[in-house]
């Protein structure tokens, strides 16, 4: 009975109607119109489904299959069905991912703040980041990408933490490292803090879906995970292995080190107009290059492991603001370091800009406020349609998203610091006589 109550509430619920105007809206607006199903995951589940290596190249010299083997667990069942069927299915999938990170987000947000009015504003920040994160989170949309899938694993994950739930927390997270791999990198704020039940469930749960589709149904070529890692290690072409995107200084990779080497090397000739200017700040040799972007990436390491560090050992008295910031450092330090981001690989920087809109409101702290400011720039609406195609270009050669993780990671530093700050004061023994 009460659980025939529970599934009432449920599908009764705002949250339950939203999904529905997603599902409806992503799959009537962009679920008919994305290239990336047919060329990508079509492809990729049906060579899966008849035993064919997804990773090998085709005639055009382009794998079919760019991701971990998890992945083709989710596309898998588009083998089978008729593609209009297979489209609006993954239409729910990913309207399910959007409309469920948002109620995690959300609840993460509202934790322990009891005040009305701290809970309005807290609301109000989040729509604010919302507005200046829109673009980031419209590019997967746009492109049906699976990305969101990432978004949903890791706001899963939030909030189990919060909730102290610790094996369903590492199992989210495990689910996200599958599918992505990037999202290893919680493993080590797990180890940091010392949490071995959730980085146990991290590891087992990551593992066992990474082999499963091995298990399940076996390329005739070989093991998956072995095409996988031969393409992910650069030990195939890493122009094949990116799907003809992972040149350097291709535009739309947005990770850190495409766009140091586009600000450090001539740009090269080509038909287009943005060629026929040098965009770079400064000409490098490979060596100093390598060793600049080597740099730069420990940097972006050591900022989002600092913002683990600031809040201590020991995770288990965190804040859900300090959680909700962790998070968003992190996330940034995914599409930063990653060997491949482009603009639909950004909507996980939400954690990031939410976390910044919440700090900067709450403590208005000068450096957070001109933080906000310049993510709000960069978030201003910017399509092609607006501005035109030249000036979008130039913006995606300058690295417009790298940038913006860049100052939103610097948002969650700053943001770790005045929470550090704050708790430290609560703690002390004069405001505890005070109080």
């Amino acid at each position: 009975m009460s659980a025939s109550r529970a599934w009432r509430g449920a599908v009764r619920s705002p949250w339950c109607l939203a999904f529905l105007i997603a599902w409806v809206a992503l799959t009537a607006i962009f679920g008919f119109r994305s290239n990336e199903l047919d060329k990508c995951y079509f492809k990729g589940a049906e060579a899966y489904a008849v035993g064919a290596d997804p990773f090998a190249p085709t005639a055009d010299g382009i794998g079919l299959w760019r991701y971990p083997p998890a992945m083709l667990l989710t596309a898998a069942p588009m083998a089978w069905v008729p593609g209009w069927m297979a489209r609006v299915g993954w239409g729910a999938v990913l309207a399910f991912s959007l409309i469920g990170s948002a109620w995690c987000i959300v609840r993460v947000a509202l934790d322990g703040v009891a005040d009305p009015r701290e809970r309005r504003r807290r609301a109000i920040a989040l729509l604010i980041a919302l507005a200046m994160a829109h673009q980031l989170i419209l590019s997967p949309l746009t492109y049906f990408s699976h990305d969101l899938l990432i978004a949903s694993a890791l706001a899963l994950a939030l909030f189990a933490t919060v909730a102290r739930r610790e094996v369903s927390a590492g199992a989210a997270l495990g689910i996200g490292a599958a599918l992505k791999v990037t999202p290893g990198l919680f493993a080590a704020m797990l180890l940091i803090e010392r949490r071995w039940r959730a980085l146990l469930a991290m590891c087992v749960i990551g593992a066992a879906l990474t082999v499963l589709p091995d298990l399940l149904r076996g390329s005739m070529s070989g093991p998956l995970v072995r095409s996988f890692a031969t393409m992910a290690t650069g030990a195939a072409d890493v122009t094949t292995a990116g799907g003809g995107l992972w040149e350097p200084w291709n535009p739309l990779a947005q990770n850190l080190s495409a766009t140091m080497t586009r600000w450090t090397i001539p740009t090269p000739p080509g038909p287009r107009d943005v060629n026929q200017h040098d965009w770079s700040i400064v000409h490098l040799d490979a060596p100093t290059r390598a060793a600049a972007i080597a740099g730069a990436s420990l940097l972006v390491l050591g900022g989002a492991i600092s913002v683990v560090l600031l809040g201590g050992r020991s995770g288990r008295t965190r804040s859900a603001l300090s959680r909700l910031n962790e998070w968003g450092a992190i996330a940034c330090a995914m599409v930063l370091l990653a060997p491949h981001s482009s603009n639909y690989h950004f909507a996980i920087e939400y954690f990031a800009i939410a976390s910044c809109v919440i700090v900067a409101m709450e403590r208005r702290d000068r450096i957070m406020i001109a933080v906000i400011v310049v993510l709000a720039l960069l978030g201003l609406p910017s399509g092609r349609d607006l501005i035109g195609n030249y000036a979008v270009e130039v913006m995606l050669i300058e690295g417009k998203l790298t940038i913006g993780a860049l100052v939103a990671l610097t948002g969650c530093v700053r943001a770790a610091i005045l929470l550090r700050r704050e708790d430290a004061n609560s703690s002390s023994p004069q405001s505890a006589t005070t109080a």
